[in-house]
């Protein structure tokens, strides 16, 4: 065995690949040889940063797929486009997500189903299809799930977010005591606090950043770059017998 996270000959499948920590995870696999398809609901962004990728990169190693990751004939329509240009796939990156700061008090049914659905429902249609497709007749897989270090704490304003994180958390572990059996390692990935447009507001705020340098042992929020590395070890042949794990990256927030 070779001790690499060689992705040369591996397909890849991103979702929410257009911007922030999904297009840092398609540039590290892109650096270690993958191939990657791109799917984002933003059409034109997604384009584009494919299309600056390939000059990068060289032609036919990053594919732009739009695509809403809640609805099924987007779904379909992804698995298709990977079955005529390549007929496999060996990772799945479920990044796809979104995050509403709501007090409980005020939050409505419609805004905690949008969240519910986006966060959770999708990651797990998304993954029980590409299994069904790809990774059980290939006997093999690997699938990633984004979770957060909200699943792990009580964070205020947050409720259906924390609510769709945590339950990312033990349909990783349901999903990857399933299918272990097919040789499909299914983990997570927790990051903390990461400059995000999905903080924006947080970050305009002098005393919350205050804060968060006095919080994180690290004394700085964590990049998109910052979550690359455990995505690839994850989704690498190091880690083929880590599976229903989560892995925490907060610059040492938890502690």
């Amino acid at each position: 065995m070779k001790y690499t996270m060689n992705f040369e000959n591996k397909t890849v499948l991103i979702t929410g690949a257009a911007g922030g920590i999904g297009l840092e995870c398609v540039k590290g696999y892109l650096d270690n040889g993958a191939t990657v398809f791109m799917a984002d609901f933003n059409k034109e962004e997604n384009e584009k940063q494919a299309a600056l990728l390939c000059e990068e990169y060289g032609e036919n190693r990053a594919f732009a797929i739009a695509c809403d990751v809640t609805k099924d004939e987007d779904t379909k329509k992804v698995i298709d486009f990977i079955k005529e240009k390549v007929g496999r796939l060996d990772v799945l990156v479920n990044n796809a997500g979104t995050g509403a700061g709501v007090r409980s008090i005020n939050e409505t049914k419609e805004g905690w189903e949008k969240v519910i659905s986006l966060n959770l429902t999708s990651h797990f249609f998304f993954s029980q299809k590409i299994a069904l497709e790809f990774m059980i007749p290939q006997k093999e897989g690997k699938i990633i799930n984004m979770c957060s270090l909200s699943a792990f704490l009580g964070v205020p304003n947050c409720v259906a977010y924390s609510s769709s994180k945590g339950a990312i958390l033990q349909m990783t572990k349901s999903l990857a005591g399933e299918w272990a059996r097919f040789n499909i390692q299914v983990n997570c990935v927790c990051p903390g606090f990461v400059e995000t447009p999905l903080i924006a507001e947080n970050m305009a705020n002098p005393n919350w950043m205050a804060y968060m340098n006095l919080r994180i042992p690290q004394k700085r929020l964590a990049q998109p770059s910052d979550v690359v590395g455990s995505v690839l070890f994850l989704s690498s042949n190091l880690a083929d017998y880590i599976t229903g794990a989560s892995l925490i990256v907060d610059g040492g927030y938890s502690c």
